[in-house]
């Protein structure tokens, strides 16, 4: 149900367009070259080192809920906010607006590796807008998707969901149904430990392959917003089929620029009165947390 897509295959476009118009979510292979791959690997054992510190030293770097960033303890946010707390801990990260006092000290090279991530995830959030800009038409007469996130507002996060054999409250997940804020996602699923599925439009579930070196790129709620529901922001959620065993991930959040207003980019009849991303952003963050 959820498609790969080969980033370098004949017919791209048609591909891309079927998957984002209906479910909204698709797995991306050779979106990235091997040098990068073995950047993100590199990231991957290093930055597991961080999860392993004692919670006293992981909270010298807590969240911050005005920018976003820092580390976020278990069983403290719910992206659901109906349902129990989220069984993860997580933290954030970025190259621009990173206090120095959030990056950890303890774990050599820790900052240098992860601002190499935010790179890659840049140059691959550029091959994506690239290709949903031709699909929409945009960027040759009007400001394209590409340009409207040249000085982005993105984050990066890095999820550990340790193994776990104690006791679940009822509808607690790993992650909560949710759909993501902004304009996309990219995930990297860094270990093979299933649990990431994706509803379509008849609220089905359907689990997300893990492909080696791929990428699941989803759309947010703000390009659905910007689209005029021409591309699909769908739930999603992780969850506990395998809750003994530990899950690694890596989303980066993609959006746009701050004071970028998101109005209508098709020909179609306006669904939605135009609002501001990051004011849009910060309020679906409050919920969360």
């Amino acid at each position: 149900m959820i498609p790969v897509i080969d980033y370098k295959r004949d017919q791209l476009q048609d591909k891309i367009r079927e998957a984002y118009t209906t479910v909204g979510f698709a797995v991306f292979t050779n979106l990235t070259y091997s040098y990068q791959d073995r950047i993100i690997k590199r990231w991957y054992d290093i930055f597991r080192k961080f999860f392993d510190l004692s919670l006293e030293t992981k909270m010298k770097y807590p969240y911050e809920g005005d920018t976003n960033l820092g580390y976020t303890m278990w069983l403290k946010e719910n992206v659901d906010p109906s349902a129990p707390k989220d069984m993860k801990e997580s933290f954030n990260y970025n190259d621009k607006r990173m206090p120095s006092h959030l990056w950890p000290t303890e774990i050599e090279g820790f900052k240098n590796h992860a601002l190499e991530t935010v790179m890659i995830a840049d140059e691959v959030t550029e091959r994506v807008l690239w290709q949903f800009d031709k699909i929409l038409d945009l960027g040759v007469t009007s400001k394209g998707l590409v340009d409207y996130h040249k000085k982005n507002y993105s984050t990066t996060r890095v999820i550990h969901y340790p193994g776990y054999k104690g006791p679940v409250e009822d509808r607690q997940m790993r992650i909560g149904e949710h759909s993501d804020y902004g304009t996309i996602t990219l995930l990297w699923q860094l270990n093979d430990v299933p649990g990431l599925e994706v509803q379509d439009l008849d609220g089905n579930w359907h689990p997300v392959p893990y492909v080696k070196n791929g990428i699941v790129v989803n759309i947010g709620d703000l390009l659905q917003r910007w689209t005029n529901d021409y591309f699909k922001s769908t739930k999603h959620r992780v969850i506990n089929s395998h809750i003994d065993k530990p899950r690694f991930s890596m989303p980066h959040f993609v959006d746009p620029k701050p004071g970028t207003i998101i109005k209508n980019l098709t020909k179609e009849k306006d669904k939605y009165e135009p609002i501001e991303s990051l004011e849009y952003l910060k309020w679906r963050l409050s919920q969360s947390y």
